[in-house]
């Protein structure tokens, strides 16, 4: 397995076929191809880690039924004469399913399982199936209602408060060195926070820390986290990304509050942050990779503010 990562500025120097591949490499979900002729044609790195098979294993394998071979609850094999591969390759119609998966080890794995044709134009040229392992989305869910009972939220934005996010950042460490599932941490500030309480009062300054918190809030998943550390410092932990979506995320997020902005007595005032981010490294701890993402962080302020710094 490939685990090295692509970074935004290699991605230039890549034929569009080979930027297409390095990319669907690292995302979290599993995804493979299969042909007109039910040959499979590709199958990615998190394919291997969630069924525990190689691709050396499946690539040239002739298959009309999904790869994965679905069973229920039960460890029972769904089987129909009209499989979902199939009627996708017939109809060029998406479907969806909630199944199990048996890893080779032996052990069933929940995945959420989506078959979707490949169209140019009106001709269907194959079918894809993408699975994610959906164990860690109900452990996630499952933290987050647990928290949410303890009330570990921020009084004034209603987000997640610093510790919260401290054990958090804990557990996906946990599920980085148990799964290898990876996770990024970005440190979010205010730039010249000071000002607009000196200038207007803490109560313009308590409405701007909202705003921030509400429109970063609209860049990350379900899954993702978003917090307040404390003061005018946010945090957001992403887990299952890679450095090129940590990249885009955390830009989107400086974007939105940059063109977002807040008023006072007709006054349109601009707000900007500055962002440091930082994937999560075999060696890290949860110490080391919040004080990373902190020092990138005032990497950006020392470059001119209103920056994403990366390392």
């Amino acid at each position: 397995m490939d685990n090295s990562i692509l970074h935004p500025l290699d991605a230039g120097k890549m034929s569009d076929g080979e930027l297409f591949r390095a990319m669907m490499d690292h995302v979290h979900e599993g995804i493979y191809f299969i042909d007109r002729k039910f040959n499979v044609t590709y199958w990615n790195d998190s394919a291997e880690r969630i069924t525990g098979i190689p691709a050396s294993e499946i690539l040239g394998k002739i298959s009309t039924e999904s790869i994965l071979r679905p069973v229920d609850e039960n460890g029972e094999r769904l089987t129909s004469d009209r499989t979902a591969l199939k009627m996708s390759m017939l109809d060029g119609k998406q479907r969806e399913q909630e199944v199990y998966i048996r890893h080779r080890d032996g052990h069933r794995v929940p995945v959420l399982l989506r078959t979707v044709p490949i169209k140019k134009f009106t001709k269907i040229l194959g079918v894809m199936e993408v699975f994610i392992d959906v164990s860690i989305r109900q452990e996630i869910k499952n933290e987050a209602e647990q928290y949410k009972e303890l009330a570990f939220t921020d009084k004034l934005t209603g987000l997640y408060n610093r510790r919260y996010i401290e054990e958090f950042i804990k557990a996906r460490m946990d599920e980085y060195l148990i799964r290898g599932v990876p996770f990024c941490v970005m440190f979010l500030d205010i730039d010249h926070f000071k000002q607009f309480n000196d200038n207007y009062g803490h109560e313009l300054g308590d409405e701007v820390i909202c705003m921030v918190g509400k429109a970063c809030s609209l860049m990350i998943r379900s899954s993702d986290l978003f917090g307040r550390f404390g003061g005018e410092e946010f945090v957001a932990v992403l887990p299952g990304t890679n450095e090129q979506n940590m990249y885009v995320i955390a830009d989107a997020m400086r974007s939105i509050v940059e063109n977002t902005g807040i008023s006072s007595e007709g006054e349109k005032l601009k707000v900007t942050i500055s962002i440091g981010a930082t994937m999560v490294r075999p060696d890290d701890t949860p110490e080391t990779v919040m004080k990373r993402a902190d020092e990138l962080l005032y990497k950006s302020k020392e470059d001119g503010r209103n920056l994403v710094s990366t390392g």
